[in-house]
């Protein structure tokens, strides 16, 4: 592996620690800097195998790793590393702990009778939290004992004793366990709480309530001392006695409070402007005069003269607002009201923290009485708000298909583990099943597989528990649907994150759904091979598009992906791949040439085949008929989100690569939707975008024409070439090209953007 793209982010975080970032900030930025340098140590040293399932000697695949940006393993183990509050407070109880050798006692001392005893009662009580999958392979231990099913227990035990020196196989202490199939949270209220109680006091907010209070009553004092000279509607006309003695003072004043970068600039112009006024008036231009007139006019014209009752009532508000109680106390209040809940949980209810400052808090914290608690505190707090996946969305909580990745293990832990038949091993397995899926996945070669769940030896070893039901499998079909069609509803233009899918794929497994989900491949490390699930994928697909609009767009050949065989149903092995190769002939390029942008050709090809998940959703039963009734909306979503992001401005040539990328992949959605409709919906949608297209600024329309002009050709019936213009300029929208994409601007136009 070469060690270019570590140094490049070992860069990224150094350039990250030497800006003036904050503390918390450079904290981040220095343990950036610590995981990349292991990074670079193992590559120069050999000592990582990188690109494999168990990158490090010794170390089994299921160890859980520490893994940096692009999956690279820094060589440091989630169950290791320095000791946790939890086993020190167990080093310090338990008698006959060696200092030096504290993991490996703690986790023999779990073998005990003692031990085992305390782990049952954790079991029984459900007051245990497993952060890291390996925390729950002594609780299993212990349910096999219980079951006195010994030869289990001993044979997982030979596994896991080689590393009780190493890694943490027991638990942390929890106020119990919170896991709903229904409600799910994006933040804990205990994290919530703690940034509330850590809040520091703005110095913005102390920077305005300086000007409010000092700097604001100058700035109105030098206004009415300019309007004491206007004469005929112009400044400088006539001054009264004492008028430039006066001036002068003014602005000793403004100069003892020091200088303020933060000040308009018309504050210190003004006020430059009235000391050299008061030193020689004769010396103002009548440039200098006129942007005294400009300044004072435009301030009454705003706010009222100085002395006006519309302009004081303005000032005494703003004062107010100054030397109102400072966020950071309010907040504090706010972080007590919550320590009240389980530090693991969500919430539901927030009419309690929303509520305005009780006498008790009043006195306790300096602060007024029913003083209403700040719409920014409320927004902070709401992050641990509790509910359906559908309800987060509506409150904003969910931004993305990466944030439905985070919450969904929730759910699919509770119905992948209720096959099991004994509720204490239910709990177990759900625990160990969301503290998996935080696992981040390593870089693999050669269509290696990431590990998988039942891979751990402590979950293996509770398989055999697990009975077939024809209620679980209904009850993660419909979770499948629901949590799908909610993703592709609030985020249409967005492919399916591989975190996600890997939930889908769970849920489809649950269901007993042959479902050849494909994940979003690299371009930087495909080896110019897909694995049979990407033909699989395709195969499926041809019979979804089949004489849709979809397939006239992308010219796709739909026999000819129904005549794919797949390896898996040979018995022969064959050589090379006629998937890649058909995708590699659809870009015109070739295969393993180890070049990004070649790679991302072909890879895209891929994409457009498989439709990147889409056709297979619309096949579970019950997505599509959900999703038809959205499905102009969604449509119209995908096309106005392309439209802003191609008329954002972006100064990062790199940055431009990645939006076009974005928006063909959202466009690809777009008119598979549009697929998916019947012709008078199909032509009401377009309509709608031929409306939207209209209203944008002509340069973003003539550049975006030929793709316009290639959907209106798909829709009327044609199939369109795929590589280069038609000849009257219709294209179709492809996010990877080997040359310079033509949607991008000449080269020189970004030169000369860059320098500005």
């Amino acid at each position: 592996m070469d060690a270019g793209y570590a140094v490049f982010q070992l860069s990224k975080a150094l350039l990250a620690h030497d800006l003036d970032c904050g503390l918390v900030a450079r904290f981040n930025a220095r343990e950036r800097i610590s995981r990349w340098q292991q990074v670079i140590e193992h590559l120069l040293q050999g000592t990582a195998d990188y690109g494999s399932r168990s990158p490090f000697a010794e170390i089994p695949a299921w160890v859980t790793l520490e893994v940096v940006t692009g999956g690279f393993a820094t060589g440091n183990l989630l169950a290791g590393g320095e000791l946790t509050e939890y086993e020190r407070q167990l080093a310090i109880s338990i008698p006959g702990i060696r200092r030096g050798f504290e993991r490996m006692d703690i986790n023999a001392w779990h073998l005990t009778d003692e031990g085992l005893n305390a782990l049952h009662k954790r079991l029984a009580n459900c007051d245990y939290r497993i952060d890291v999958p390996e925390e729950a392979a002594l609780l299993v231990v212990a349910w096999l004992s219980g079951q006195r099913r010994t030869e289990q227990a001993r044979a997982l035990l030979d596994v896991i004793v080689p590393f009780f020196d190493r890694l943490r196989f027991f638990p942390s202490l929890s106020t119990g366990l919170q896991i709903s199939a229904a409600q799910v949270h994006i933040v804990d209220a205990g994290e919530v709480q703690r940034v509330l109680s850590t809040l520091p006091p703005q110095p913005r907010i102390a920077v305005q309530n300086q000007a409010i209070q000092a700097r604001l009553p100058l700035y109105d004092s030098a206004v009415s001392h300019f309007l004491l000279t206007y004469q005929a509607g112009w400044p400088c006309r006539h001054y009264p006695r004492q008028w430039h003695e006066q001036a002068v003072g003014l602005e000793t004043q403004y100069k003892k409070l020091g200088d303020d970068r933060r000040s308009s600039d018309r504050v210190a112009e003004l006020f430059s402007l009235l000391g050299q006024c008061a030193r020689d008036a004769e010396s103002l231009t009548g440039r200098q005069v006129g942007r005294i007139r400009r300044i004072v006019d435009d301030f009454v014209l705003a706010h009222g003269a100085p002395d006006s009752t519309s302009h004081l009532a303005f000032r005494a508000n703003q004062l107010l607002q100054a030397t109102g109680p400072e966020h950071h106390l309010i907040a504090r209040v706010v972080a007590k009201r919550l320590s009240k809940y389980p530090a693991q949980s969500g919430i539901c209810d927030f009419d309690s923290l929303a509520a305005p400052i009780t006498a008790e808090e009043a006195s306790e914290w300096g602060l007024l009485e029913k003083l209403a608690i700040p719409p920014a505190i409320q927004r902070r707090f709401q992050r641990c708000r509790s509910g359906t996946i559908n309800e987060l969305i509506e409150h904003g909580l969910i931004t993305s298909g990466d944030t439905v990745a985070r919450v969904l293990p929730a759910m699919t832990a509770q119905l992948n583990s209720s096959g099991l038949r004994d509720e204490v091993l239910r709990r177990v397995y759900a625990s160990t099943y969301s503290a998996f899926r935080r696992r981040r996945s390593l870089l693999l070669l050669n269509l290696q597989r990431q590990v998988g769940l039942s891979e751990l030896p402590w979950v293996a070893v509770i398989e055999d528990d697990r009975q077939s039901s024809t209620a679980v499998a209904e009850a993660a079909k419909q979770s499948l649907v629901e949590s799908s069609a909610l993703t592709l509803c609030a985020f249409p233009y967005a492919i399916v994150p591989n975190k996600l899918l890997q939930e889908f794929r769970a849920l489809a497994e649950t269901a007993q759904l042959d479902l050849p989900f494909v994940e979003e491949v690299a371009a930087d490390i495909f080896m110019g091979q897909f694995s049979s699930k990407f033909t699989d994928a395709a195969r499926l697909t041809g019979r979804v598009i089949a004489g849709s609009l979809y397939a006239r767009y992308y010219a796709i050949d739909t026999v000819e992906l129904a005549s794919l065989v797949t390896r898996r149903r040979r018995r022969a092995q064959v050589k090379g791949d006629a998937f890649a190769t058909l995708c590699a002939k659809r870009a015109g390029a070739e295969l393993r040439t180890w070049h990004p942008a070649t790679n991302g050709t072909i890879i895209e090809q891929q994409q457009i085949l498989t439709t990147q998940n889409l056709a297979l959703l619309f096949e579970v039963p019950g997505i599509k008929a959900l999703l038809q009734p959205r499905l102009e909306d969604m449509i119209q979503a995908c096309f106005e989100w392309i439209c802003k992001r191609h008329q954002m401005q972006t100064k990062f040539y790199q940055a431009r690569l990645i939006m076009l990328k974005n928006t063909a992949y959202a466009w690809r959605q777009m008119v598979f939707y549009l697929a998916m409709l019947d012709d008078h919906a199909c032509k009401n949608a377009v309509n709608s975008l031929e409306a939207h297209f209209a209203t944008q600024p002509m340069t973003f329309r003539e550049r975006f024409l030929p793709l316009m002009n290639g959907l209106r050709k798909a829709v009327a019936g044609e199939v369109l070439p795929q590589q280069g213009p038609t000849v009257d300029g219709a294209r179709v929208f492809l996010g990877w090209t080997v040359t310079r994409h033509w949607l991008l601007p000449p080269e020189h136009v970004d030169a000369n953007l860059a320098g500005k």
